[in-house]
């Protein structure tokens, strides 16, 4: 069986580091954000989650500027393949992508390029509301620098920040629906960020057909087992 090496070494640490981060910050920012649970584990506790937070915190904003200092062409290919012009089938493919959620492998996709037109509306969305969490939670931890806790511009933060949360929140758990497998037709593709970063033919072909049609012409990224 031929095999495609979908992702890199490189991009898959940065993607164990992002997700450890993002999780810490999802389960320490619910004791920060919710008052019930901030008054249950007690000020100890609540006060070992802000540290936590800001250090994950730190982890989440530099990992991927890290990143793209040490590897600027990973960049570069990652901006070309989430920015293009979309064609009948990228339409198609976003028109039919819910009823592809219920139904399936009933329902008949399109081929698509290395990143689905779906795929880069939500992945789109999680890059900018993972910026604008950022960018509020600096504005958070230093509320002197931007007027002081009580301001415009932190009440504003403070507000953004929480919604932010709220919608990262929804669209990374439909990410890890269908990232890790638990949606059927990507059964196994957790192997992708958290295995080898190989995908099978039959499996490229199916979901990424005319990027994988293109590796295999290539044939550079193209293993057999």
């Amino acid at each position: 069986m031929r095999y495609i090496q979908r992702q890199s070494a490189f991009a898959r640490g940065l993607h164990w580091i992002h997700t450890i981060a993002c999780l810490s910050l999802f389960a320490t920012g619910l004791m920060l954000f919710i008052p019930q649970v901030a008054g249950a584990v007690g000020v100890a506790t609540l006060n070992g989650a802000r540290l936590v937070h800001r250090v994950m915190a730190a982890i989440f904003i530099g990992a991927p500027i890290l990143g793209i200092i040490i590897n600027p062409k990973g960049f570069k290919h990652f901006w070309k393949s989430m920015v293009f012009k979309w064609d009948d089938d990228d339409k198609e493919f976003t028109k039919k992508f819910f009823p592809y959620l219920l139904f399936g492998a009933k329902q008949h996709m399109p081929p698509q390029r290395e990143q689905k037109s779906g795929q880069v509306v939500a992945d789109g969305a999680i890059v900018i509301f993972s910026i604008l969490i950022s960018l509020t939670g600096i504005v958070l931890v230093w509320p002197a620098t931007f007027g002081g806790a009580g301001s415009a511009m932190w009440t504003w933060s403070l507000l953004l920040h929480d919604v932010s949360m709220v919608l990262l929140s929804v669209l990374l758990i439909a990410h890890i629906y269908i990232g890790a497998g638990i949606f059927k037709p990507y059964r196994g593709m957790g192997r992708l960020m958290f295995g080898d970063g190989k995908v099978s033919e039959t499996d490229a072909l199916y979901h990424w057909g005319t990027w994988a049609k293109e590796e295999l012409r290539k044939g550079d990224k193209v293993t057999t087992a």
